[in-house]
Order: structure tokens, then C-alpha cells, then sequence
């Protein structure tokens, strides 16, 4: 965690001491297009939205958990993993014992599961780039190619709760690059599809990492080093990492939203569940 810190206070300093180089892409966030900001907070909303249901989905094998409930408590699992040693996903699996009687085992197999979950599709588009690039092809081929495959054949397969769960986390990484083209634009820069994707598969990848909360710190350093790599038209980390911060700056804000209103909600249904009791 305190890794985590120091990274995101280097890239705000490195920023900052070169303000001068990136200073229309500071001066757009000053004056920041209403509409822009609303989709950036929105998609922040519906990423947490879609890790809720494919936990839902991932834990239907072991147990029952309601719908909003699991989406009340990815919402706060969501907040308190921003605090040291991720204590929202500890908190979550004691809920699921306590309260839904699912196993501790049982509940820690669909964290791992969710992670493949993002591997797998993280890794399939970050396939799917390196070939369009290599064959200057269209990479809207390697992004619709599964979705049939993902949403369709779990209608009639065994696999079907891994598929939609699969479904899921491809339409929340198609999000997560929605959010990167807003951040960007918001910014003063336009970015090709490819690389709002490309970005997408990277933050994907340095959320997985342990004890970086929600990849903190560590997502924008990835993101400022890696595109300048992949996008001929930012040669500058700082750009990268600017973009970023404002994604991190939405994530932050609606989280913490999102976050509080699932601890109420819990809260106030733990609070009827007891006075229903004898």
C-alpha cells in the first residue's frame, strides 16, 4: 500500500514539475465538458455494476446470495480494498460465511475464479491486438469474435454460469475502454479504439496484482510508460499518466458513492432481517 502511494505521488510530481509540456491537456481538465464527465462517472457505476454480477453468477455454485445484496456488497468490497491488505474482500467472504452460510473455501474459489475470468479476457484482447497490429487488420474482428461465443453457447452448455460470467467481465473490460476514451478526451486527446482497448487489458492487468488496492499508484505508471508504445501520437508518459489520474480521480468519486450506499443498504437490511426474527 505504501508502494502503491508513493507511486501515485511520483506521478502527480512528474506531472507537475513538467506542466509546461502537457499544458493544454491540464488546461481541458480544467474546463471539463459536463456531458464527458457524466459518462466517465456512469461507466465507473457500471464496471462496479458488472464485477457484481459476475461474482453473482461465479457464486450461484455454492450457495445463494440475492442479486442487489451481492451488488450492495461488491459496491463496498469495492471502497474498502482501496484501504491497506484489501479489507473489503476479506470482509466480503466473512459476510458470505455469516450471513449466506457459504463456506470460507467456497467464496475465496470465486475470487480466484473472477481473476481468471479477467485474465482470460484481458489476455484474448491483448492477443487480439498484437495480430491486428501485425496484420493491419481491423480489431473489431478480435472484439466481436467471442461475443457470441461467451453469450450464446451458454444457453446450452454445462459451462453456462462460467460463460455469462466471462460475458460479463468482456462487456466490463468494452466499459473500461469506454472509460479510457472519455479520460483522454477529456484531456484534449483523441485516441484510436486500440488504444483506448489496449489500455483497457493493461489496468485490467495491474488490478490483478496482490496488494496494490484496485492497482493504485501502479496503474498509472503502467499506463504513462505503455502508451507511447502502442499510439504513435502521445510521445509523452506524462499524457498517459495524466489521463489516468483523471480515471482514477472518477473511480474514486464513484466509489465512494457507490460504496457508502451498499454499506447502508446492508446495514439496513441486516437491521429487518433481525427485528423479522422471533
Amino acid at each position: 500500500m505504501l508502494v502503491g502511494l508513493l507511486l501515485l505521488i511520483a506521478a502527480i510530481l512528474v506531472i507537475w514539475e513538467r506542466r509546461e509540456l502537457i499544458g493544454d491537456a491540464l488546461e481541458a481538465v480544467r474546463h471539463p465538458a459536463p456531458l464527458d464527465v457524466a459518462i466517465l462517472l456512469g461507466c465507473v457505476a457500471i464496471n462496479i455494476m458488472l464485477s457484481g454480477v459476475v461474482f453473482h453468477l461465479l457464486m450461484l455454485r455454492y450457495g445463494k446470495v440475492g442479486f442487489f445484496e451481492m451488488q450492495a456488497l461488491i459496491a463496498s468490497a469495492t471502497l474498502f480494498n482501496y484501504l491497506p491488505l484489501r479489507p473489503g474482500l476479506l470482509g466480503r467472504i466473512a459476510y458470505h460465511k455469516a450471513v449466506n452460510n457459504i463456506a470460507v473455501v467456497d467464496s475465496a474459489k470465486t475470487v480466484f475464479q473472477a481473476m481468471l475470468c479477467s485474465l482470460l479476457v484481458a489476455g484474448w484482447l491483448g492477443v487480439a491486438l498484437g495480430i491486428s497490429r501485425w496484420l493491419d487488420i481491423s480489431i473489431w474482428i478480435g472484439v466481436i469474435l467471442p461475443m457470441p461465443i461467451l453469450l450464446g453457447s451458454g444457453l446450452f452448455s454445462t459451462w453456462r454460469l462460467w460463460l455469462w460470467a466471462l460475458g460479463a467481465r468482456y462487456i466490463d473490460l468494452m466499459v473500461w475502454a469506454v472509460r479510457y476514451w472519455v479520460a483522454f478526451k477529456l484531456i484534449g486527446v483523441d485516441i484510436a479504439p486500440a488504444t483506448a482497448l489496449a489500455c483497457a487489458c493493461i489496468g485490467m492487468f495491474t488490478m490483478l496484482i496482490p496488494f496494490f488496492s484496485n492497482g493504485l499508484g501502479l496503474r498509472e505508471w503502467a499506463i504513462g510508460l505503455t502508451v507511447p508504445l502502442f499510439d504513435d501520437q502521445i510521445v509523452l508518459m506524462e499524457i498517459g499518466m495524466t489521463a489516468d489520474l483523471v480515471n482514477r480521480a472518477a473511480e474514486v468519486m464513484g466509489v465512494l458513492a457507490l460504496g457508502l450506499v451498499g454499506i447502508g443498504l446492508l446495514l439496513l437490511s441486516r437491521k429487518l432481517h433481525t427485528k423479522e426474527k422471533p
